[in-house]
């Protein structure tokens, strides 16, 4: 089955629902590789769905409650689509 980018974001989202993360482990959880990754967080900031912050160089990554809202909205669509 092949996966467009909305996949990717879900499953990347889906693993910041339940902590923060870092790059490698969001692109590892995406299944992408860290520069397409890097391009797709950056587009994921840019709409507000997730933040960064980070202290002594490590940069984490966390979902907004608008993050949580497309997490919604993506998975009624994927019940309703097949």
């Amino acid at each position: 089955m092949n996966r467009c980018k909305h996949d990717i974001i879900n499953d990347m989202l889906g693993v910041l629902s339940t902590d923060s993360r870092r790059i490698t482990e969001l692109c590892m959880s995406g299944n992408v590789p860290v520069d397409r990754g890097k391009e797709i967080i950056a587009t994921l900031e840019k709409y507000g769905l997730l933040i960064h912050s980070g202290e002594s160089g490590e940069i984490e990554y966390r979902i907004t409650d608008r993050g949580y809202e497309w997490l919604g909205l993506y998975r009624m669509i994927r019940k309703v689509l097949p």
